[in-house]
């Protein structure tokens, strides 16, 4: 917070704390909000309360807020509850009433264990399945609020870590275990790279010959030739990788209009639809041809071993 408020005055940075209830602190200048009870288990509810009470609450600039809200943050005890879905999910429609490409930043010591998304109440496989569809449905609301989700936690600690990467895998955020040593240095990082883009979705087309593996198959086209990846919010450090292969042989031999011994060069193309910061709505189509080669040694040689 001192950091910023040197460096990026104009930031507007707000808390949110959450043990047996959560606790909306925001820029800290107004009072804050207290959710508990039966609202932890309400989602609509908790949309609402974020995008209207939590919003109110986060209007000032870090630049006018950083003492009041410094003094909030060392006022915070830890009692042992953890309403981390209640409070994520509160975070996170606050966020998307800010600017495009805003931040949310989880940090947790502990399983969720009250309100939605408790896992210490899920003994069967299908309350197991419920807290995993309502990461899911959390993942979904900020990829379209445009919200990225970082997710810290604490090493030596229990915390649901495969469920919060949810969050973070849908908006191109990072999830980290790290060491309470270190975790000013953890947050910094995390905030340091602007969103450029937000709603990013991908999609690379390959040859017909082609199919791509070691994708999910909700990801592909029925002839695997169409590869779809939500991305999310995106920074200029953002990269994705794909693998491809030739169809079975079966395959080509049914494919009578392609021979492949005469093909001397193969199509690829990536379409990126993505939200700009200016709030419009952008289609970038990159085509490239990528030349065939019989020589193996050629190949090998100029073959990025980092990728591979």
């Amino acid at each position: 917070m001192q950091d910023m408020a040197a460096g990026a005055g104009e930031r507007k940075v707000g808390v949110v704390t959450f043990n047996g209830d959560v606790t909306v602190i925001g820029d800290g200048t107004l009072d804050p909000v207290h959710i508990a009870g039966d609202k932890l288990q309400n989602y609509d509810f908790l949309v609402e309360n974020g995008t209207k009470e939590g919003a109110i609450r986060m209007t000032k600039k870090i630049e006018d807020t950083k003492e009041v809200l410094v003094q909030k943050l060392m006022g915070i005890e830890e009692t042992g509850p953890t309403a981390l879905g209640p409070a994520a999910l509160t975070a996170i429609a606050m966020a998307g009433e800010g600017a495009p490409g805003s931040t949310v930043v989880i940090c947790t010591d502990g399983l969720a264990n009250v309100g939605l998304g408790a896992y210490d109440e899920a003994k069967t496989e299908q309350e197991k399945a419920k807290c995993n569809e309502f990461y899911e449905r959390v993942a979904q609301f900020a990829q379209t609020q445009g919200v990225t989700v970082n997710v810290v936690s604490i090493k030596g600690d229990e915390c649901n870590i495969e469920s919060l990467s949810q969050l973070s895998d849908a908006t191109g955020g990072n999830v980290e275990r790290v060491d309470p040593n270190t975790i000013t240095a953890n947050f910094a990082n995390m905030l340091s790279q602007p969103v450029i883009a937000t709603q990013v979705t991908a999609k690379v087309k390959i040859h017909k010959g082609l199919c791509f593996r070691n994708e999910e198959v909700a990801s592909l086209s029925e002839d695997k030739t169409m590869l779809v990846r939500e991305m999310g919010n995106v920074t200029q450090d953002n990269e994705f990788t794909f693998e491809y292969t030739l169809k079975t042989i079966a395959e080509l031999i049914e494919m009578e209009d392609i021979d492949l011994t005469q093909i001397k060069a193969l199509p690829f193309q990536a379409q990126i639809a993505y939200t700009g910061m200016d709030g419009n709505k952008y289609l970038r189509v990159i085509s490239q041809q990528k030349i065939v080669s019989n020589d193996r040694k050629e190949l090998e040689s100029k073959a990025n071993y980092n990728i591979i």
